[in-house]
């Protein structure tokens, strides 16, 4: 509540969680008469923009430098690394700001003054949530984006932290104005033709290993680019992996200019988390996406 400046960010190419937890604690600290801004790494995918509050974020660069010196609190959300920010993660460590960290990711660093890291929580969202429960303030605004975070960073309620405690958060999130159709059809039915025949095609190289555990796909840059596709359309497509009987791990290769990039996602009791972090990679036990640039 004393905070009078502050700036909220997340992760490079942000999802559904990083953008709806930085703008539900966007409207949450605005309730409460502070100054704020989100700044983001990179620019989010586009199937997150609908949400009120996107159109006042930032891409950091050296211009909005300023904004950082001027701030007394930077509220860093939804990571555990602050190589995960890229050139933004430097300015922050080199501010004088008080950098709080919110995250539901092991292996958290310790780059933070202040840290409340939940590795039992299934998103950041619903960290926030609770923050805003306390205070007693929210928006219909808020709600929304938070129940978005919430969704999304579930796979639609279904992954393993979705807890009884989660689904009392979500209905008093709507009892707030979160809209659960408007939220799934802004994020999930969006596609182009592009996109789908880029799906067929991704699917048609599916590979079954070791006696029918592990599923792997691949994109290849070159059927991105015709059907004009960029990565932010390859969001989701690792799921596809767990789609098949007796998988349990699935692995996403997705070919990049002059790199690949690997999505992980795992299922019962099979976790991937010190696999992703051989590439740079870290985050959820069950759920997480590698760095790039690294050798495989």
């Amino acid at each position: 509540r004393s905070t009078r400046t502050a700036v909220i960010t997340t992760h490079m190419n942000p999802d559904g969680d990083a953008i709806g937890s930085a703008l539900g604690l966007w409207h949450l600290l605005r309730t409460l008469g502070t100054s704020v801004t989100v700044m983001l790494p990179n620019a989010a995918p586009s199937n997150l923009l609908w949400m009120e509050g996107s159109g006042a974020m930032v891409v950091y660069d050296e211009s909005s430098r300023k904004i950082l010196d001027d701030t007394d609190t930077i509220f860093v959300l939804d990571l555990n690394a602050i190589s995960r920010l890229g050139d933004l993660g430097a300015a922050i460590v080199a501010s004088t700001a008080t950098i709080v960290n919110i995250d539901h990711h092991t292996y958290p660093e310790d780059f933070a003054g202040v840290a409340w890291i939940d590795t039992d929580a299934c998103s950041t969202a619903v960290m926030i949530a609770q923050i805003a429960n306390v205070i007693g303030s929210y928006t219909p605004a808020m709600a929304m984006c938070l129940y978005t975070g919430i969704m999304t960073d579930t796979g639609s309620f279904r992954f393993p932290r979705t807890t009884s405690d989660v689904h009392k958060t979500v209905a008093k999130l709507i009892d707030e104005g979160a809209d659960p159709v408007r939220s799934y059809d802004e994020v999930m039915n969006r596609g182009s033709v592009g996109r789908t025949r880029l799906l067929g095609l991704a699917l048609s190289t599916m590979g079954v290993h070791a006696g029918g555990r592990l599923c792997t796909m691949v994109v290849r840059n070159a059927d991105m680019l015709a059907n004009n596709c960029t990565r932010e359309d390859v969001e989701g497509f690792v799921s596809q992996t767990l789609a098949l009987e007796g998988v349990t791990m699935g692995i996403l290769f997705v070919e990049l200019e002059g790199e690949t990039k690997i999505s992980f996602r795992s299922k019962a009791n099979t976790y991937v988390r010190d696999l992703a972090a051989l590439y740079g990679g870290g985050g959820r036990v069950c759920s997480r996406r590698t760095g790039e640039g690294k050798s495989l």
